[in-house]
């Protein structure tokens, strides 16, 4: 009975969610097998109401590849940013969302060309291509990281991930992290974003060496960052 009306909640809010983010597609028809949010929406939803309908729409949609109830906040946001190192290569970011990390490390001042936002989602990616028009976006899967960099020769500082490890399956987890060894350098830092608090990391190989980590105790639910460095010798 319980696990019928869970279900049930679901689906009004799912169908709630659709409705309003389907709304535009009446003031602005688009083509049949057209999945991105057009700019009729994006204009005309509130600013703090579109981030929130995405990630709820994302989490019932994909909740495995989500991994969270709730966005990330603001102060998790500020942790993460503060460890990056600013003005001494590339960041890239795996799972950009709707951008809450993204904007805390323009905030803290990473220049817009040193940062590269991977996002799965076409909705979130979308989104994030009219919310940060200054940044590049690229919509694809972290599994070929390394197609997205391509030749680059700039130095990859940092690779912040907020996918949720302990819900993907094995071989996508084990696949991404081939991906981050093979691009960053051994001065580089892998950040990490999870709710596992006790810092096990146990999708992570031992050469990873943990050099920093925090808990942010205002996030919904607590948060713990871990910096790695690659350990190739």
């Amino acid at each position: 009975m319980i696990q019928r009306k869970i279900i049930k909640a679901q689906e009004l809010v799912f169908q709630s969610v659709n409705r309003v983010m389907n709304a535009g597609r009446s003031q602005n028809p688009a083509s049949p097998d057209q999945e991105k949010i057009t700019r009729w929406q994006f204009n005309n939803l509130d600013a703090k109401s579109m981030p929130l309908l995405l990630f709820a729409r994302e989490v019932l949609q994909n909740p495995r590849g989500v991994g969270a109830a709730c966005p990330s906040s603001r102060r998790l946001s500020e942790a993460v940013a503060k460890m990056v190192p600013n003005h001494q290569g590339l960041v890239i970011e795996l799972g950009a969302g709707t951008g809450i990390i993204t904007e805390a490390l323009l905030k803290n001042g990473l220049p817009p060309e040193q940062l590269l936002a991977i996002e799965k989602s076409s909705q979130l990616s979308a989104y994030l291509q009219n919310r940060f028009p200054q940044l590049k976006i690229i919509e694809g899967d972290a599994l070929h990281l390394k197609d997205f960099i391509g030749d680059s020769q700039d130095k990859i500082a940092a690779i912040i991930c907020g996918l949720p490890f302990r819900s993907l399956p094995e071989r996508i987890v084990h696949g991404i992290i081939k991906q981050v060894e093979l691009l960053l350098p051994e001065d580089g830092l892998f950040l990490q974003y999870t709710y596992d608090l006790m810092g096990m990391k146990e999708h992570l190989p031992h050469h990873f060496k943990r050099v920093a980590h925090k808990i942010v105790w205002g996030n919904l639910p607590p948060a713990r960052v871990n910096v790695y460095q690659i350990d190739k010798t």
